[in-house]
């Protein structure tokens, strides 16, 4: 299996939360290619069984949150026909509801949305292990 873990990072959380998932899906024998967003590796998208998008949440505390990079990740991957997509966002105090907007937009742009997930800025290892749990279960079960 190969699964494309591209991310849009403004501080570095979601950089260094796309490389935590794309190491733990390495362990699990899963060949990963990861890269940002504005840098896509085209034959890798194409060849890819699964496209793991990730951002960070932009908004306020507790209303308006919306995943930051959205306009910038639908400008710069090409559209996603058919290919299976997992998406999270990273937060720093309350997502809401920017990873579903994410997945929205990745099913905007053609898609299966799989799953989503959030990973805190403070808890980068353990839920970005938790995230990929999620992305095996879902393989394993198709």
């Amino acid at each position: 299996m190969h699964v494309v873990v591209t991310f849009e990072s403004r501080t570095g959380n979601t950089a260094t939360a796309a490389s935590h998932v794309a190491k733990r899906l390495e362990r699990a024998g899963v060949d990963v290619s990861l890269f940002p967003v504005d840098e896509p590796d085209y034959g890798a998208l194409a060849q890819a069984d699964a496209v793991i998008v990730g951002t960070w949440c932009g908004g306020l505390f507790f209303f308006g949150q919306h995943p930051g990079g959205a306009g910038k990740i639908a400008g710069e991957l090409p559209d996603l026909w058919d290919k299976a997509t997992f998406a999270f966002v990273t937060y720093a105090h309350n997502p809401g509801k920017a990873a579903d907007k994410l997945g929205e937009v990745l099913e905007a742009m053609g898609s299966v949305n799989l799953g989503v997930g959030t990973i805190h800025r403070n808890k980068i290892d353990e839920e970005a292990a938790a995230f990929v749990d999620t992305v095996l279960s879902e393989f394993a079960s198709a």
